[in-house]
């Protein structure tokens, strides 16, 4: 038996979903479970196969999954993301500790274990902008803000000007309908002044998740949760990110192996 435990928000989640399957590519064999799967809501909003989708929803599994380390002998594998994305052969009672956050462990997936965003979700963000995004072409700009103004008594929010030169980098920029997707609007609005083409979306998690996600071109934060959204989009999108991501202030990429290939990494401070 392998445990992974869930840590942080929804693209967290994410990536330790697709690690859990990674352990499983590498030995079959063994049962892998989440030890803290009422922490977990991204079954909510993707459709994992009738198993994940069941165990992730289901209070019995939980209570189950939280007993099994009291009562059996689990030893702790912590992965820091100070290091570089490695592989990992699973073995029995142990549960792994860490973000993953790295396309490392997804390479090595087949495509069909991406799995998709729920129908009913998919259906409402057709019914809303699906017009829009068939009929024009579209930047979506991520802007996170407020949590990261003082995360872990540091501030790691990206600088407003990098978002504006990423913007006016995009060739033809008024053909576009240009969204923003931000949890500070109120910011956003007074730093980018209104346009005809653009569209300050005030909407669910999962709607902004799948402006990203269908996007032409998405201009994103350091937020795993806009990673993710680029990243899974059925399109030939460009993705243009902050190069280091958290490390952007030092000129180191942190965490190692965030910065994948699909992604096109820009300097998000300039030289003086």
């Amino acid at each position: 038996m392998v445990g992974i435990k869930f840590n942080g928000r929804l693209g967290n989640q994410l990536f330790q979903y697709f690690f859990m399957l990674y352990l499983k590519s590498r030995d079959n064999g063994k049962i892998y479970f989440f030890t803290n799967p009422h922490h977990a809501y991204l079954a909510r909003y993707f459709d994992f196969g009738w198993y994940h989708n069941l165990t992730l929803r289901s209070k019995a599994y939980s209570v189950l999954a939280r007993m099994l380390p009291k009562i059996l002998s689990f030893r702790d594998i912590y992965v820091h993301n100070f290091f570089g994305p490695k592989e990992h052969k699973p073995v029995n009672f142990t549960i792994y500790n860490g973000f993953f956050q790295s396309d490392f462990y997804i390479r090595h997936l087949p495509e069909s274990a991406r799995s998709p965003i729920r129908k009913k979700f998919r259906d409402q963000f057709e019914r809303e902008f699906g017009a829009i995004f068939k009929n024009h072409k579209t930047v979506v700009v991520h802007i996170r803000r407020t949590d990261y103004l003082s995360y872990g008594k540091r501030d790691i929010s990206l600088p407003i000007d990098y978002f504006k030169r990423q913007l006016n980098s995009i060739e033809d920029l008024d053909s576009y309908k240009v969204f923003f997707v931000s949890d500070d609007m109120a910011f956003v609005k007074a730093e980018f002044p209104h346009k005809d083409n653009y569209i300050f979306s005030s909407n669910s998690e999962i709607i902004d998740f799948q402006l990203i996600h269908h996007a032409d071109v998405a201009i994103i934060s350091n937020s795993t949760f806009a990673w993710w959204a680029a990243y899974l989009s059925p399109k030939k999108n460009m993705v243009i990110a902050p190069k280091n991501w958290f490390g952007f202030r030092i000129g180191r990429e942190h965490p190692k192996g965030i910065m994948t290939d699909r992604f096109i990494w820009r300097e998000v401070l300039q030289s003086p």
